[in-house]
């Protein structure tokens, strides 16, 4: 899944042009996985004007996406896809300028997709042997929270024992 985001990413980067050789903005093709459906709910959900303006709707708005069952990669990609038309269509800025702007963009709504928002949010990649994984999965569903969201606490309550 990381994978897929990070591809659906950084075609987007390099569709926008982000080779360093300035040329005629394009925007990225999106890649196949959504349907028609989710297309459309996508392309609603995306404020109208400068989406970046709007995080709190852009925050509901994969909210509501993620209860319809649209998954975090085909979100980070739909979204891209959906918003770059409208900067491509404004004559006030540049290619340059409209390249930055997708970008901004997309580095935004994976922040948003990813709930990190927040500028003193870090990820950690760290691996778990299968036991501990089931363990997590267990102690999280029995809270009804994600893996994640059930780490997140657990650490956060080990640290505050510590002090």
């Amino acid at each position: 899944m990381r994978n897929a985001v990070l591809a659906a990413l950084v075609s987007s980067m390099v569709a926008c042009g982000s080779t360093g050789v300035s040329a005629a903005f394009v925007c990225p093709v999106k890649s196949p996985g959504a349907n028609a459906a989710q297309d459309q709910a996508i392309a609603k959900a995306i404020p109208a004007g400068n989406a970046l303006d709007d995080v709190t709707r852009l925050n509901t708005a994969v909210t509501d996406l993620r209860a319809q069952g649209v998954s975090n990669a085909v979100l980070i990609d739909s979204l891209i896809s959906s918003y770059c038309p409208a900067v491509a269509r404004n004559t006030a800025l540049s290619d340059d300028q409209k390249r930055a702007q997708v970008r901004r963009f997309a580095s935004r709504i994976v922040r948003v997709v990813y709930s990190l928002d927040s500028a003193d949010a870090v990820i950690l990649d760290v691996p778990f042997t299968p036991g501990v994984i089931d363990a997590i999965n267990a102690k999280a569903a029995a809270e009804r929270i994600s893996p994640e969201a059930w780490v997140a606490n657990a650490i956060g309550r080990d640290l505050k024992a510590a002090r």
